[in-house]
């Protein structure tokens, strides 16, 4: 016999109930429903309808691998203490340790579609689960490094285009060229591949490109990645593609190959 059917019997036997009489039977047949393992979450949701819409729409592991009484083990009067702490399943990750989750996790039912930007900036917060970034901007200084996570980030996984920010080079840069040069949490550690184009050096090296444009060797058609390889600033020595073309005697006498030569950009020479 339903909870309900056992109440309206009594109603019928006695004539009447008290309303807080009726309240109290239903409060303790909830309660004792509540701490029974063989709830599924369709029973939860016949009072908790907006939690349950909530976690049937969501792919996180909260809504995927949990069920409610996973988080929410008792329910009133048996227990007050209807939701678990996040630190009985959440443990062994500096991230954890943290506190005050829903600082950023807003709806624990869904805890990182929620990830807001704090009230307040943040970035150890950031770090503890990003390390591999943090270590990329101590070893490497820069205006990026000393901002806050959430200047750029303003969601999570948001990630902004450089032009928000930045000026670009040349009028038709497009956002994604800033990215073949500048790794954006090491934006002055200037990286490339063989492969970039000397138009993206041009708008930085103006007095070199113009005199790579003006020499009459070979020079001329060489991108400037073939010789400036791998890293920015990198400076070829003449031998290496060179050797030593001339005579031994002229060698010794100028070990400087621009001495004669005079601007490895704009080059000398009588051939």
């Amino acid at each position: 016999m339903s909870l309900l059917a056992s109440i309206l019997k009594l109603k019928t036997f006695f004539g009447y109930l008290p309303l807080g009489l009726v309240l109290l039977l239903l409060s303790v047949g909830h309660a004792g429903a509540a701490d029974n393992a063989g709830l599924s979450q369709a029973d939860c949701g016949k009072c908790h309808a907006s939690q349950a819409k909530t976690m049937a729409g969501s792919a996180g592991p909260h809504a995927t691998q949990l069920d409610c009484l996973d988080c929410h083990p008792h329910h009133p009067p048996t227990d007050q203490e209807t939701i678990s702490a996040c630190g009985s399943c959440h443990v062994e990750q500096p991230h954890y340790l943290i506190g005050d989750c829903q600082h950023c996790h807003i709806d624990p039912h869904r805890p990182l579609v929620t990830l807001r930007d704090p009230r307040k900036p943040e970035k150890k917060a950031c770090l503890s689960c990003h390390p591999t970034v943090g270590q990329q901007m101590t070893d490497s200084p820069s205006r990026h490094a000393q901002l806050f996570c959430t200047r750029c980030h303003s969601r999570h996984k948001q990630i902004p285009g450089c032009r928000d920010c930045h000026e670009p080079h040349q009028q038709d840069q497009l956002p994604t060229d800033c990215l073949k040069c500048h790794p954006a949490h090491q934006p002055l550690r200037i990286v490339f591949d063989r492969y970039l184009p000397s138009g993206f050096c041009r708008p930085c090296h103006q007095q070199q490109s113009n005199a790579l444009a003006e020499t009459k060797t070979n020079h001329g058609g060489v991108s400037c990645v073939y010789c400036h390889k791998g890293q920015h600033s990198t400076i070829p020595n003449c031998r290496d593609c060179h050797g030593l073309p001339h005579t031994q005697a002229i060698h010794l006498r100028y070990r400087d190959c621009l001495v004669c030569h005079g601007n490895a950009h704009k080059l000398i020479s009588n051939h």
